[in-house]
C-alpha cells in the first residue's frame, strides 16, 4: 500500500513537473514576439512621448510575466531536484559587484542607491553564477519594494572562516512582524501592496541551500537585512576562470526587477 502512495505521488509529481515545463516553454514563443514588438518600437523615432510610455509598461509587464513562469518552472524543478548547482571558479567580489552595477540602472525609478563593499578586495571560490545572479537580484529586487524613495540598499561582503557571508540591507519600512516567520516559504502571503506568490523568496532559500548554505532574515530596524552564508568551495577540476564583463544578460536583470 505504502509502495502505491509513493508511486501515486511520483506520478503526480512528474505531472505537474511536466506541465510547468510545458507551459513555460509555450509562453516563451509569444513573449518573444512581444519582445520583439516592443523592441521595434522602441527604435522609432516618430513615436510620441506618450507611446512610449506604454511601450516601457508593456516591456515592463512582460518581463514580469516571464519571471512568473519561470519561477513557477522552477519550483517544479525544485521539488522534482533537477535543479544542481554547476559550478566554476570565480572571483566573487568582482561577480557580485557586477550584479549590483548591473542592478543599480533600474534603481532609478525610486532614486535608490546600491552601496556595495567587500572586506577582500578580490576572492575566488567556486560558484555557481547563474543561482547567485538569480538571490541577489531578487533580493535587491525586494530591497527596491521596501525602500523609501531616495534611499540606498547596502551589499556587503566578508569571508570568516570557511564560510562566504553576503549581507543585502535595506533601510526601508521593513516587513510585516507576523510575515518574518513564513517569508521564505512556498505560500500565498497577504503583504503591504496586497497577495503576492512567495515564489521568488522561496526560490532564494532553496537556491542557497542547494549550494550548502542557509539565509537569515533580520529585522534591522530600520528596514531588512538579509544574511547568506555559504561553505567556501573550490573546483576540483581546473576550469577557465572567465571575466565577468559580458556574462550578463539585460533580460535577467530587468526580469528579475521588473516588479
Amino acid at each position: 500500500m505504502i509502495d502505491v502512495e509513493i508511486t501515486r505521488s511520483q506520478d503526480w509529481l512528474e505531472t505537474v513537473a511536466g506541465y510547468y515545463e510545458a507551459l513555460y516553454h509555450d509562453l516563451k514563443a509569444p513573449m518573444a514576439i512581444l519582445f520583439n514588438y516592443v523592441q521595434t518600437m522602441e527604435e522609432m523615432d516618430s513615436l510620441p512621448e506618450d507611446a512610449s510610455d506604454c511601450v516601457a509598461e508593456i516591456k515592463r509587464s512582460c518581463f514580469r510575466m516571464a519571471k512568473l513562469v519561470r519561477d513557477a518552472n522552477d519550483r517544479s524543478r525544485l521539488n522534482q531536484g533537477l535543479l544542481q548547482p554547476k559550478y566554476i571558479m570565480t572571483d566573487a567580489v568582482v561577480l557580485l559587484r557586477n550584479i549590483c552595477d548591473s542592478a543599480q540602472a533600474l534603481m532609478r525609478v525610486k532614486d535608490i542607491t546600491i552601496v556595495f563593499k567587500s572586506e577582500p578586495a578580490s576572492f575566488y571560490m567556486a560558484m555557481d553564477r547563474q543561482f547567485w545572479e538569480r538571490v541577489v537580484l531578487n533580493l535587491l529586487a525586494n530591497g527596491k519594494d521596501y525602500s523609501y524613495r531616495g534611499g540606498k540598499i547596502c551589499v556587503s561582503l566578508r569571508v570568516e572562516d570557511k564560510d562566504f557571508i553576503l549581507s543585502i540591507r535595506d533601510f526601508g519600512k521593513g516587513m510585516r512582524a507576523d510575515a518574518e516567520s513564513t517569508v521564505f516559504s512556498r505560500h500565498v502571503g497577504d503583504t503591504r501592496r496586497g497577495l503576492r506568490s512567495g515564489l521568488g523568496l522561496y526560490i532564494v532559500k532553496e537556491l542557497v541551500a542547494l549550494m550548502g548554505g542557509d539565509v537569515q532574515l533580520l529585522n534591522a530596524n530600520p528596514g531588512t537585512e538579509v544574511v547568506m552564508r555559504a561553505p567556501i568551495i573550490y573546483a576540483e577540476d581546473e576550469q577557465e576562470v572567465m571575466t565577468i564583463d559580458d556574462f550578463f544578460s539585460d533580460n535577467m536583470v530587468q526580469m528579475e526587477l521588473s516588479n
